[in-house]
This record gives C-alpha cells, sequence and structure tokens, in this order.
C-alpha cells in the first residue's frame, strides 16, 4: 500500500456520544440527517482532488459515520495504525468542537510527531483560541481556499497558514 501523505478526518458532534443518553431538539425532524451531522464538507472532496493533483496521496475517513454505523467501530484502533504524513480534521461548524478536539488529542497521543491541522469555518474564526488553548493542534488553516497552504510544506507560515506561536 503506498504511504498516505494526508488523511481528512471527519469528527462527529460529541465523540463519545455512542456512551451518552441523546436528547434531540425540535430541529431534528425538520432537518433530515442525524444529530451527529454525518455529512463530511464538500471541501474535502476538492482539498483531496487538489492534493492528488499535486502527487499527495490522500485519505478521506468519515469517523462520524462510522461511529453511528457500528457500535464496535474502535477510533482509537483506526487512528493508531495510520501513519501519513499530516492528519487534517474539519471543524466547520460549532457543533464539532468537542469531536474535532477530542480526534485531535487521540492523534497526538498515539503519532505525537505527526502535524494535526484544523480546518473550516469555526477553526478560521477560532483560531487563536484554539492554538492558545489546545497544544495537540499544531496548524490552522482559515478560509476557504487552503489547497496550495495544504499543499506547501507543513513548516513555514505562508498566507492562510497559522502556526502555533512559539512559547516566549
Amino acid at each position: 500500500m503506498a504511504k498516505i501523505d494526508v488523511i481528512f478526518l471527519h469528527p462527529p458532534t460529541i465523540y463519545d456520544f455512542r456512551k451518552r443518553p441523546g436528547i434531540h431538539g425540535p430541529i431534528s425532524d425538520v432537518v433530515p440527517s442525524t444529530p451527529i451531522f454525518e455529512m463530511y464538507p464538500i471541501g474535502f472532496a476538492s482539498l483531496s482532488e487538489y492534493l492528488e493533483r499535486h502527487g499527495l496521496t490522500v485519505r478521506i475517513i468519515n469517523v462520524a459515520l462510522k461511529m453511528l454505523k457500528s457500535e464496535r467501530f474502535d477510533v482509537e484502533d483506526l487512528i493508531r495504525k495510520q501513519n501519513p504524513v499530516a492528519f487534517g480534521i474539519d471543524l466547520h461548524w460549532m457543533p464539532h468542537v468537542q469531536g474535532a478536539l477530542a480526534l485531535a488529542e487521540i492523534i497526538k497521543r498515539f503519532h505525537p510527531g505527526t502535524p494535526v491541522i484544523l480546518g473550516g469555518f469555526s477553526a478560521t474564526y477560532y483560531h487563536e483560541d484554539i492554538l492558545r488553548r489546545y497544544p495537540f493542534v499544531d496548524f490552522v488553516l482559515r478560509g476557504d481556499s487552503t489547497e496550495k497552504p495544504w499543499s506547501n510544506s507543513f513548516g513555514r507560515s505562508k498566507g492562510n497558514v497559522i502556526l502555533r506561536p512559539s512559547p516566549t
């Protein structure tokens, strides 16, 4: 199997939702989706296409859907077995904050030297807070056109790549 350069992970809204009782609000009856928001953002598809066209190998793993479909699906085992150059996690909508940060923390536990990169609307807006408060997130890519920053080296600040501030 070819070396995977980037693995994009779509988180559930709440990482341990299978252990918590669910209380669904009135919008759950109107929106034709589960409360886990299992659809990954379309940006994963465009990013994957761009990166693969530029010679990188990319994989998308919809963690939310895998967790929803199988009680036995083991997220930590999946992450432990991966060995990409970098992990990307979408933090597009606010409901995914807890799930995205939980995945980032798990990744760092098993792969401390592998960059964890967040992107999406919410990651863009809260990039300073994320990098200040969560040491297991290495980068935030801001904005909605992050193809070029993804294809650049992860060790440089370019355009909308926001690096963790150096400790003073």
